[in-house]
């Protein structure tokens, strides 16, 4: 309501109450509130999403990259370095962002960017993987030309005249199913006391084990053809390629069970023999040489000989037989030293003998003891300087 003043003609002016309808806002204009905030952005220092630069990029969204062609300038590069560089790449990282929420606008889904199919085709990384090598039924089905076909779950059982599973429980024409073979024939020559239904299981028992091994040793040729064992792919690669022949293949898997034997806890101890497995061989003690054995002191002294003449060619002989002079001069030396030995413990076991103890006083007529000599020169009375009881005797004792 707006209170409007009138001017009447040839009269007063009279004051009416206008009724009139507010003005419709206007329009929000985005651009504008962008460009403020742009602006705003920029007086503040901080950098604008809109670039300042001519769109020149080809993209490749599908890859999240973006190429620019345009060449550097050597001026601004020359007076800024890095900085420039660093300039550059960022509004293209802008440029490449734009595009981006571009392709937001279109999709029905906000909250994600669908990518388109990249246009540049990469290489890869790593080689092409090499084909899975063939079993040997491959093999065979390949040359006989044998195609698998699909075959029915369900098949016909003619002694129960009804559908039934071809594999699993309640199948059709099962052989070990008492209830439906229930007597089996005895034929001429076979022996009465042997249960024939036990002999089917026990035939059975091993056909199934020939399968396993059968199995287990087409799983390691096709390991062994593409070159891998139990260490990871491409461990032993040269040595695998060259078992060619079945001798070979033979004894790399006897050498590998070998070691397969011993690679427990226990060294295999308590390990439990399987069926066909072969038994454990025992490894062969080392064996020392003699040190008494003339004919392994022999090959001792060659082998020294030999080992000095590799160290000194010149002088080979020379050192030899000084070696050989060496060890003489030790045996002689330790020869004389028992010698010495023997003859010093002779002396002394002499000399005890001759000094008798005695209780009674010695005869005028008797000779002298060693005791009364000894007094006689240096002025003693006879016996003075002999104890009674054995007299004691000091022996010195040479080095062993």
């Amino acid at each position: 309501v707006a209170s409007i003043a009138m001017a009447v003609e040839d009269g007063p002016a009279v004051e009416m109450q206008v009724e009139s309808t507010a003005a419709a806002p206007a329009p929000l204009d985005v651009r504008a509130l962008l460009a403020a905030s742009v602006e705003s952005k920029a007086a503040a220092g901080r950098p604008s999403v809109a670039v300042d630069k001519e769109d020149v990029l080809s993209y490749d969204l599908g890859h999240l990259s973006a190429f620019d062609p345009s060449p550097i300038d050597e001026v601004a590069f020359k007076a800024s370095g890095e900085e420039y560089l660093l300039q550059q790449a960022r509004d293209n990282v802008q440029l490449l962002a734009n595009k981006l929420y571009e392709l937001l606008k279109e999709q029905p889904q906000k909250s994600v960017i669908m990518l388109p199919k990249p246009l540049s085709i990469l290489p890869r990384e790593k080689p092409l993987p090499k084909p899975r090598p063939l079993t040997r039924w491959e093999k065979f089905a390949q040359e006989k030309g044998i195609v698998k076909k699909k075959r029915s779950k369900m098949v016909w059982d003619e002694q129960m005249q009804q559908w039934a599973p071809r594999y699993g429980y309640g199948r059709a024409n099962n052989p070990n199913d008492r209830e439906k073979d229930w007597l089996v024939e005895v034929k001429p020559g076979d022996d009465p006391n042997v249960d024939p239904f036990e002999t089917k299981a026990e035939a059975r028992r091993e056909r199934l084990n020939k399968q396993k091994r059968q199995e287990e040793r087409n799983r390691l040729e096709a390991a062994h053809a593409a070159g891998l064992t139990s260490r990871g792919a491409g461990a032993g690669m040269g040595k695998v390629s060259g078992l060619s022949s079945a001798s070979d293949r033979k004894s790399y898997l006897n050498q590998a069970i070998a070691a397969t034997q011993l690679s427990t806890a226990s060294v295999g101890r308590f390990d439990k023999r399987l069926e066909h497995e072969p038994s454990k061989g025992r490894g062969k003690r080392q064996q020392y040489a003699s040190a008494t054995d003339q004919q392994h002191l022999k090959a001792d002294k060659e082998r020294a000989t030999s080992v000095v003449s590799r160290m000194f060619p010149e002088g080979a002989m020379a050192k030899s037989a000084a070696i050989s002079a060496d060890k003489a001069e030790k045996v002689a030396r330790l020869a004389e030293e028992s010698s010495n030995r023997q003859k010093k413990l002779a002396k002394n076991a002499a000399k005890t003998k001759k000094v008798a103890p005695s209780k009674a006083a010695p005869s005028k007529a008797a000779k002298p003891s060693l005791g009364a000599k000894a007094s006689a020169k240096g002025g003693r009375k006879p016996g003075a300087g002999v104890k009674k009881g054995k007299p004691k005797t000091s022996i010195k004792r040479g080095k062993k």
